[in-house]
């Protein structure tokens, strides 16, 4: 246009000058015909140099572009190049790096975590040495296969030994207590043990030969079964009576047990186990030997019996047959103390452990990591090389074996940093950094390198070029057409130009062209918003403004309604505020703007209020990262509320557009986000998934542009949002490697721009999440319990004695002949109210705390695998019996003014109305923790069949429980022998002060467990008259005599186990959903198994009907009748009440979407007997 213009200026300069020169000619009229051909001629040679001079011109400037675009393609080709091939070895690098932190940190958790582990059987074997009746080391750990078997599992040691210190002087005292005591029967009851677990398909009957190579030709010895001497190997294997003088270190108990075991074998004469086992006794330090290793295990037969021995070993471990393959094993000494006092503790026995290096290193990594040498050293000259291919590690061989041209990437981890292993005391067992200290080395390997050196720095490069070569042809055929166009403009303008001229006078033409060529439109400018969010926003009348570009984000916590309807309102808030809190921090970090939460729901915006070009990018770097970081908390958060807070995720929504945004006025300002692209996001969260970041096609395409197109991946089926129709969307499949100092100070963007795929294919290890599921569900149990029992301890006014005591009930009682009409619950008594302790400040003793996670990880394993009758269940019943204890514990009780006024002047005066309100329970933490306890106990070891089935199939059981309540009598008896057995004697004195504590104890686990056999037609009954008395008005006859206030408080504590024992149909519709499902499952299994006789598909919508009007909805109403559970009360009736309505509608549906999801359904086979 420009040029059009300047043309049209020189061809009015032109004519002008013609005009004047034809007007001073002298022929008549002023006109001159040679003149005018003159003038004509050169104004024509004039056009004709001006359009030459222009086209020179253009031609030269097009050689100048093009030029310009062949070296720009060039360079940006290069550099793309240059720059792909630098990204994949940054990626490697940074792979290699997140990768080797991790087996760095897995081998320091042997040391840290899995020594620990063991150091546990360690503390049980002092706690027996003190409370036993023998002293060292005349002493055996009671349930030693339970505890060993649970030590294997959580340190993966293959074989665990105790050997006690044995002196000269009771060198025949002990050969007389391991071979003919009592305690020497461990070794049949370990063997016994171990055929429950049907370890014998593993092949532990090994031939005497398999063991030691030769029999015994000493007449004296005998070796069937245990030795009766402390006996060793001579040069040819044979065993002989150790005749040294010692000190000894006889095996004495281990796990797993052969039939033909080392019993009394001096470990101090085995040359490999000297060195270390004396360094460990003497230093009382934790010691590691040297490599062990034994030929392949080829399946022949002929294998040496250490090969036998470390397959056998394996198989268990696996609980699968396994072969040995040459692998490096060690064992672990760790000392066993006589005291737990520091200052005069010594080592009195040791406890060694068999562990496999490669077991530590499964499952660190994903599939898609290969090549990563492992080598392992020692102090003591052994080295061993291993390559970690994905999730198992491969063993290469002895020595360093990695390559050389990656040894200056070596990183190393040692034993040498971790100082001690924890055992509960407050400095640990000493980690022996003298003999055999080991370290581990981690390299990367030219497998792993190759596979981020790939083709697409190249095919990157060539596509660039593609681009430049197209953009090139495209510029030339776009020459041609505006020289053609050109063309016509400049006819154009030459018809313009002599329009103008005959229209207006010259200044006016020339004024009009001029200001064509110097137009130029305004672009608008936004109003920011700075101001505001400064918070000086003084004198603005209206805070708003357009922003073209902005990208908003929608997060919601999946599952998170029926979550919060088994919680107490607390722990709803506390897992919002870490969740939130922990985004903010991302956001910050980010330069991310977080808009509002509603509920569960996060918003948050990029693009304003200062413009980010990468606005796309940076949110979907920060939705990643809270993705990761919403796991991370929720799994911490677990041990603190509760089962199922780890299967809490994220599901989130993302949507780029323009948006409108400002400050909406009014009673609370708010700072507020309108337009289609919030709606748009909102849509993309509510019809997204769980764990998943679903995108708009608009975000996708922005991100696409930024050249993030592989982090989408199309969603199969299209979305139909309401108001937007059918819409094509995509899930973000990236994040971001994020690092310390990552984070650009402008724009918002992160300095690395590092991406590494999701891998949501991998297949998870079932058995290992099963036991880590089980594990988090044990310890929120422990924790549990502890809390009630810190404030039994903060109750007490004087500590009980430290004297051994000892309670128990009568052999001859059973759970019905002791189930009580009412249970007496302690007085009001203000001084022990008031002089109690902060239970907070109190801190358990770290054996009485073992022995509590001790006893609840043996009562889950009691657990059958049932779809509904399991340690699952006995969890989520916990929790509701916690929440509704919490409610009475706190209740909302209404008082009179002069009632308030005494509460004010006086503690005690609130203390007393807050007893007498709950009847006495919230004065007694015994009852709070027996009441728990029965949430924990009542299901142990059901069988998934009813009451009458079990009869029919245990008759002396039967007999034994007078033929009432089978599984229930049965689950507390089970439950009540493992606690009275000396295993927890701390827990027991810790527990109980006096023999009316113990007695209060007993009758509430009892009238609990009871309670929730509600079939029981005699129990019923005694549950209908005990309401009537409790409830009867004051001038009823059949109140005299009776205490009410313990009537009552009967009442509640059995409504309580009652209430959470059917807790699901009281709580949210999906967590009814799906313990009802569990219950179909549990009873059809039962049904094709002939163990019920009715199929459950015939009865159960109906059933279900019945179950709520005849009991669930009446029993909602009675929790409101006790007034002492508050608003908790009207939940548990709101909700039952809905799901009773909701199952009347869809509950047909319901069954038969179960009929179909259960009708392959196998049977399966028998399972052990009962643990009674």
């Amino acid at each position: 246009m420009s040029m059009m213009q300047d043309f049209s200026s020189k061809m009015s300069e032109s004519d002008e000058r013609s005009e004047s020169s034809g007007n001073s000619g002298n022929t008549p009229g002023g006109y001159s015909t040679s003149n005018a051909t003159s003038t004509e001629q050169e104004l024509l040679e004039e056009k004709e140099l001006m359009f030459k001079t222009e086209s020179n011109q253009v031609r030269r400037l097009k050689r100048i572009v093009l030029l310009i675009m062949v070296a720009a393609g060039i360079a940006i080709s290069a550099t793309v190049y240059t720059v792909s091939s630098r990204a994949n070895q940054e990626a490697f690098l940074a792979n290699y790096e997140g990768s080797s932190s991790k087996l760095l940190e897995t081998f320091h958790k042997i040391a840290q975590e899995r020594l620990g582990a063991i150091s546990s059987l360690t503390v049980a074997a002092t706690a027996h040495g003190i409370g036993g009746d023998s002293h060292w080391p005349l002493v055996s750990q009671s349930y030693f296969q339970h505890r060993a078997l649970t030590t294997r599992t959580l340190s993966g040691a293959l074989l665990v030994t105790m050997n006690p210190l044995v002196t000269q002087e009771m060198r025949s005292d002990w050969e007389a207590y391991s071979f003919n005591s009592t305690d020497a029967e461990w070794h049949q009851e370990a063997l016994n043990y171990e055929a429950e677990l049907n370890y014998d398909k593993y092949d532990l009957k090994l031939d005497p030969k398999d063991v030691i190579q030769r029999v015994t030709t000493d007449p004296d010895l005998i070796l069937n079964g245990m030795a009766n001497y402390i006996f060793t190997l001579d040069k040819l294997g044979d065993a002989i009576i150790d005749t040294s003088k010692g000190p000894y270190l006889p095996t004495w108990q281990t796990s797993p047990v052969f039939i033909r075991t080392l019993v009394n074998r001096n470990l101090l004469t085995d040359p490999a186990a000297a060195v270390p086992a004396n360094e460990s006794i003497s230093t009382a330090s934790v010691v590691f030997g040297s490599f062990e290793f034994a030929p392949d295990d080829l399946g022949k037969g002929t294998e040496p019996p250490e090969t036998k021995l470390y397959t056998t070993l394996l198989s268990i471990s696996k609980k699968r047959h396994f072969p040995y393959v040459t692998s490096p094993l060690t064992r672990v000494y760790l000392p066993i103390f006589d005291t737990f006092e520091e200052a005069t503790k010594k080592p009195v026995a040791l406890m060694t452990a068999l562990i496999r290096w490669e077991s530590y290193f499964v499952g660190i990594l994903p599939d898609s990591i290969r090549g990563i040498h492992l080598v392992i050293d020692n102090q003591c000259g052994d080295v061993y090389t291993f390559k970690i291919n994905g999730h198992e590690p491969d063993p290469v061989g002895l020595g360093d074996q990695n390559e050389d041209a990656f040894r200056h990437l070596r990183r190393t981890a040692s034993f040498a940093d971790v100082a001690s292993v924890d055992d509960g005391s407050p400095h640990g067992i000493p980690l022996n950094q003298g003999e055999c200290t080991y370290q581990m080395s981690a390299y990367p390997t030219s497998v792993m390198l190759n596979d981020y050196h790939t083709s697409l720095p190249a095919l990157i490069t060539f596509a660039v070029a593609m681009v430049f070569a197209f953009t090139f042809g495209m510029f030339l055929l776009y020459d041609k057409l505006v020289d053609r166009r050109q063309t016509l403009v400049l006819q154009r303008a030459e018809q313009t130009t002599a329009i103008v001229q005959s229209l207006f006078p010259k200044g006016v033409a020339d004024k009009l062209i001029q200001e064509s060529r110097d137009h130029d439109p305004l672009a608008s400018k936004n109003q920011r918003l700075n101001k505001f969010l400064s918070g000086d926003d003084q004198g603005m009348k209206t805070i708003a403004d357009l922003f073209p570009e902005c990208t908003v984000m929608f997060a919601d916590i999946s599952g998170f309604t029926a979550w919060s309807s088994t919680r107490d309102p607390s722990q709803v808030f506390q897992l919002l505020e870490s969740i939130y809190n922990a985004f903010d921090d991302i956001a910050k970090s980010r330069k991310v703007f977080k808009v509002e939460t509603i509920g569960d729901c996060y918003v948050a915006v990029t693009g304003l209020p200062d413009p980010q070009a990468n606005h796309a990018v940076i949110m979907a770097r920060f939705a990643s990262e809270c993705m990761i970081k919403m796991r991370e908390v929720t799994q911490k958060l677990e041990t603190t509320l509760g089962p199922d807070t780890a299967e809490l995720c994220m599901r989130c929504g993302l949507h780029s557009g323009p948006v409108t945004a400002g400050v909406l006025r009014g009673d609370k300002s708010r700072f507020q986000l309108f337009g289609d692209t919030v709606n748009t996001a909102s849509r993309m969260e509510s019809t997204g998934m769980r764990e998943k970041i679903q995108v708009s096609q608009d975000t996708a395409n922005t991100l696409t542009l930024a050249g993030k197109g592989h982090w989408l991946t199309a969603r199969e089926d299209v979305v139909e949002a309401k108001g937007k129709g059918i819409l094509q969307t995509y899930w973000l499949r990236t994040q971001s490697k994020q690092k310390a100092g990552s984070v650009a100070s402008s724009g918002g963007t992160h300095s690395s721009d590092n991406d590494m795929m999701l891998d949501t294919d991998v297949p998870a290890n079932a058995d290992s999440d099963s036991i880590l599921k089980r594990d988090r569900k044990v310890d929120w149990m422990t924790e549990l319990l502890s809390e009630y029992l810190k404030q039994i301890l903060g109750k007490r006014v004087v500590k009980p004695s430290s004297a051994k005591t000892s309670f128990d009930i009568s052999d001859d009682l059973i759970g019905i002949d002791e189930v009580a009409e009412a249970i007496l619950l302690p007085r009001f008594h203000a001084n022990k109210e008031t002089n109690e302790v902060d239970w907070h400040d109190i801190e358990i003793d770290p054996v009485v705390l073992g022995q509590l996670r001790e006893y609840v990880s043996i009562i889950s394993s009691m657990y059958r695998d049932n779809p509904f009758h399991n340690f699952e269940h006995a969890c989520h019943v916990t929790m509701s019996v916690a929440k509704h204890l919490k409610r009475v514990a706190t209740p909302d009780i209404e008082i009179d003014e002069q009632e308030k006024e005494a509460c004010s002047k006086n503690k005690d005066a609130a203390l007393e109305i807050l007893h007498d309100y709950t009847h006495g329970i919230n004065s007694d933490p015994i009852t709070h923790f027996a009441i728990v306890f029965s949430g924990l106990i009542h299901d142990v070891d059901h069988r998934g069949i009813s009451n009458m089935q079990l009869e029919k199939e245990e008759p002396a059981l039967a007999e034994h429980f007078k033929h009432q309540s089978l599984a229930e009598q049965n689950s507390l008896e089970i439950a009540w022998t493992l606690l009275m057995s000396d295993q927890f004697d701390a827990l027991r004195q810790t527990l109980f002060a006096d023999k009316e504590e113990f007695l209060r104890f007993r009758q509430v686990i009892v009238n609990a467990v009871m309670a929730t056999d509600i079939f029981d037609k005699e129990l019923n009954q005694l549950r209908k008259n005990r309401w009537e008395k409790a409830f009867a008005p004051e001038d009823s006859s059949i109140i005299v005599g009776v205490d009410r206030n313990a009537l009552r408080a009967t009442i509640v504590l059995e409504h309580i186990i009652q209430a959470s024992d059917v807790s699901h149909t009281m709580q949210h519709w999906h967590i009814y959903r799906k313990w009802n499902r569990l219950l179909f499952h549990e009873l059809t299994l039962a049904h094709r198994s002939g163990k019920m006789a009715a199929d459950p598909a015939s009865f159960w919508y109906k059933g279900e009907l019945g179950f709520f009007d005849g009991y669930i909805i009446p029993l909602a109403k009675k929790l409101k009748d006790c007034k002492v559970f508050g608003v908790s009360s009207d939940e548990c009736l709101n909700y039952a009440m809905r799901n009773r309505a909701e199952w009347e509608v869809r509950g047909e549906e319901a069954v038969a979407e179960m009929v179909r999801e259960f009708a392959d359904l196998q049977v399966p086979s028998n399972e052990s007997q009962l643990f009674l």
